[in-house]
């Protein structure tokens, strides 16, 4: 792993364990066991290193979406549980990008970095669902996006943030708003 890398791991860890606003350079570099000196090298700032972050789990979200791609934005009639809708390593990652949203309502910077983050993945989205089913028109791309963005976001606040488990009884209610709106649409 880089100097670079290693800087971003540490980053994601802090975060994790101690949310945006608690993480400094100082826990970074701490973390990274590396000098303060040593990011400001290769960071100019916190933002540049939320940059980098965000950029990299963003990567990894598309790598791990499209792995599954089909599953994942049809899952309607196969979901079991709410971990059939989102893969674990995903919902870590949303959760991650949730927690540095919640600066975006006081830092522009970090505002403008969350929207280009999720319009790379929506992008991503309508890409996959268009090499998917190339007959679809782009409001139906766009309903499946935005319905399957509401339950899963919903979701994961819910499990995590919330800490209370998705009810089993959803699972056929999803499974049958996700049937309508393929249907609805010609799917």
């Amino acid at each position: 792993m880089n100097r670079s890398d290693q800087i971003l791991h540490a980053a994601e860890q802090c975060m994790r364990q101690k949310g945006f606003h608690q993480t400094s350079i100082q826990n970074i570099a701490s973390q990274a066991d590396v000098s303060i000196g040593l990011i400001y090298k290769y960071y100019q700032n916190k933002e540049a290193i939320i940059e980098a972050l965000v950029t990299r789990v963003v990567q990894r979200m598309i790598a791990l979406l499209n792995a599954d791609f089909e599953q994942i934005a049809h899952a309607g009639g196969i979901t079991h549980s709410a971990q059939d809708i989102v893969p674990p390593e995903v919902e870590n990652s949303i959760v991650l990008l949730m927690e540095i949203s919640s600066e975006a309502t006081r830092n522009e910077r970090i505002r403008q970095i969350m929207h280009d983050a999720w319009q790379v993945l929506k992008n991503n989205f309508i890409q996959q669902e268009q090499t998917l089913n190339p007959a679809l028109d782009a409001n139906m791309i766009h309903t499946r996006l935005y319905v399957m963005s509401l339950v899963i976001d919903g979701m994961i606040i819910r499990r995590c943030m919330k800490q209370r488990d998705v009810p089993a009884s959803f699972m056929p209610f999803f499974d049958a708003i996700t049937h309508d709106v393929n249907q609805h649409h010609g799917a």
